[in-house]
């Protein structure tokens, strides 16, 4: 799914959702076009344009309203045919947007014809793909019981639900309680003697003199091993906390790791090294069918969303996943797998895209460049992700090359 930039943005062009956009994806020619738009291939659906759109004009491809259907088509014609969008914008007939009428199925038909047809131009290849699109689903649907349960929700805006882990924990507190309930049973509810020892004095260095008679009692041991169980349950409480407090926080590297040279590569250099990484694993982590999975189908959504998650049914949010693996018949998800180049490799992408790909049915693996692992395994735990595998990929001439996190 997309995000589509609709009427109230014309004559408006405002240019926020561009500055918070993380991939760049939002594109006009200033002086000649009355609003923006949204790149579908390109469009990560991470949300972030929609809140800082001051007009309130970008929608989810799924809630655009009926009145502005058209612009899903706009938004996607300005990438190919700029003057044809321009017209529509313009007031001029609108017939050549009436194919938007199905947003949903248009993603899929895309992705197969640019499949099938592997740049051929003749239009009996490009039928067939279109019959083919037209055949398979465009979306399997998971329940949404089927994604791990979290104790609240928290909206981005209007985005798409993100579930929230991370709540302080109640655990350390009750064992600091059980902790003073111990001290109470020594100090004020000794009990009976249970043993004798030789009395003995104490002195500290500041303070009075300490003398016991050496009585051993009941409320002594049974508070001191209350005192014992519940220190040991404060110190783990306090070790996962100090580890996912570490895991939020950069982790602190030699400053000679560092290149001199603030230098980002272009988004089409980027998304060249994703495709080729995506179709090399796709080819020898996820082949199938095979002979102990001959059920299994292997749908590849880069460059061209093929097909999505849809959580929820009925309406429910899409997500496209790089890899999505499904089990025929009934289109069942099995696996799931995202793959990352280093600049998308952040919090942000944890949080929006990771965390929304997990569920219980279906194993999710996320592939980052090598040397990003203990990075990535950081911006999980601090999302919140608990069923997630996390792999590094490095290009080798004969492949890809694979190791475990």
């Amino acid at each position: 799914m997309t995000f589509v930039i609709t009427q109230p943005c014309i004559d408006t062009t405002d240019q926020a959702c561009v500055e918070v956009c993380p991939v760049d994806c939002i594109h006009f020619e200033e002086g000649t076009d009355k609003m923006l738009y949204i790149n579908p291939a390109e469009c990560i659906d991470c949300g972030a344009c929609q809140p800082a759109c001051p007009v309130t004009a970008i929608f989810p491809e799924a809630d655009v309203p009926a009145e502005s259907q058209q612009f899903i088509a706009i938004n996607a014609n300005w990438y190919t045919d700029p003057v044809a969008a321009r017209a529509q914008v313009g007031g001029a007939p609108a017939a050549p947007a009436a194919p938007a009428a199905a947003p949903a199925a248009a993603p899929a038909a895309a992705a197969e014809s640019t499949t099938s047809t592997s740049g051929a131009t003749d239009a009996a290849p490009a039928a067939a793909a279109a019959a083919s699109a037209a055949a398979a689903p465009s979306a399997v649907m998971v329940s949404r019981s089927s994604q791990v349960s979290a104790l609240e929700d928290a909206h981005h805006g209007n985005s798409p639900i993100v579930p929230v882990y991370n709540l302080p924990s109640p655990f350390g507190f009750a064992m600091l309680l059980g902790i003073i309930a111990g001290f109470i049973l020594i100090y004020m509810l000794p009990g009976p003697t249970l043993i004798h020892l030789p009395a003995y004095k104490f002195q500290l260095p500041i303070g009075p003199e300490f003398v016991s008679d050496g009585a051993v009692r009941a409320g002594n041991v049974f508070g001191t091993l209350l005192v014992l169980f519940f220190l040991g349950g404060f110190l783990q409480s306090q070790i996962s906390e100090w580890s996912l407090f570490a895991s939020s926080h950069d982790r602190t590297t030699n400053s000679w790791r560092h290149g001199y040279t603030i230098w980002r590569r272009g988004e089409e250099s980027r998304r060249f090294d994703q495709e080729r990484a995506v179709k090399a694993l796709a080819e020898t982590r996820f082949a199938f069918p095979t002979m102990d999975h001959p059920d299994y189908r292997t749908h590849v959504n880069v460059p061209n969303p093929e097909l999505a998650l849809e959580f929820g049914g009925g309406g429910g949010e899409k997500v496209y996943p790089d890899i999505l693996v499904v089990q025929y018949p009934g289109n069942y998800p099995v696996m799931v797998a995202q793959v990352e180049t280093g600049e998308t490799v952040t919090r942000d992408q944890a949080k929006r895209v990771w965390k929304q790909l997990e569920s219980e049915e279906a194993p999710l693996f996320i592939y980052v460049p090598s040397g990003y692992g203990a990075v990535a395994k950081d911006y999980a735990k601090a999302a919140g992700i608990k069923h997630a595998t996390i792999r590094t990929w490095a290009r080798q001439p004969e492949g890809v090359l694979v190791r475990e996190v």
